[in-house]
């Protein structure tokens, strides 16, 4: 198992299949994640949204963060890109209404090469997208060119802060707990080791501000998540200079 762990870091675009392998379980491990759905939500609030923003979801799986967006967009839409042909299944099957009244639209797409116009959105949300990606720097100046002047986006993501007990703290819940546990729930131990080992080796939050400033960006803010998850979950925002 380490050995295919360590596969999946070293070669991150085979991530998406592996998610293939437990799409249809995937929301049930996650539910039991206590405040998964509030940290999305905590996530796209601090994006300040009007509401009727034209929203891009990268990276959004089976669309649980997809309808925290939706949440605050009651004039807006929100377009779900993801790599992985199950997750997406599952995100269009919970969303048929929303598709059907125009509010939201899936895509199967690569982030790394998302082919979409340039300057055409309003906002884009990555929750857990951007650590899944073999190279930050073209997955944030994708985001930028995207994005339409004075446009928001909002990394969202296990991004462990610079200090000496951080990593230590989420290796004993990692592997203590959402290894074993998802495991049970999902058959599958593989994907989640990996997610557990990539947070080890992600960026911290200061190195993903220098990043999208690198990118173009500005008004970088840092804000960490309350409670247990303030040393190893952050929302991170940046603006294209209009």
């Amino acid at each position: 198992m380490q050995n295919s762990t360590l596969i999946l870091i070293e070669n991150k675009t085979a991530v998406p299949k592996e998610f293939n392998r437990i799409a249809g379980r995937y929301d049930f491990a996650t539910s039991m994640s206590h405040g998964y759905g509030t940290d999305l939500d905590y996530a796209v609030k601090v994006l300040e949204l009007k509401g009727d923003e034209y929203a891009l979801d990268l990276c959004c799986g089976t669309g649980k963060s997809t309808r925290a967006l939706l949440k605050y967009l009651p004039n807006g839409k929100v377009v779900g890109l993801d790599n992985s042909e199950g997750m997406l299944a599952e995100a269009e099957r919970k969303f048929n209404a929303e598709i059907q009244s125009g509010k939201a639209e899936f895509v199967l797409r690569d982030a790394m090469h998302p082919n979409l116009p340039e300057g055409s959105f309003d906002v884009i949300f990555a929750a857990y997208g951007l650590r899944n990606m073999p190279d930050y720097n073209q997955f944030l100046q994708n985001a930028f060119r995207l994005l339409k002047p004075g446009g928001k986006l909002c990394i969202h993501d296990y991004s462990l802060a610079d200090n000496g007990w951080s990593k230590a703290y989420w290796a004993v819940l990692g592997y203590g707990f959402i290894v074993p546990f998802c495991t049970v729930v999902t058959g599958s131990s593989k994907i989640f080791t990996y997610l557990v080992k990539s947070v080890l080796t992600f960026l911290s939050p200061k190195e993903i501000e220098k990043h999208m400033l690198d990118a173009g960006f500005s008004q970088v803010g840092i804000h960490p998540h309350a409670n247990w998850r303030s040393p190893i979950l952050h929302a991170i925002t940046a603006v294209k200079p209009k």
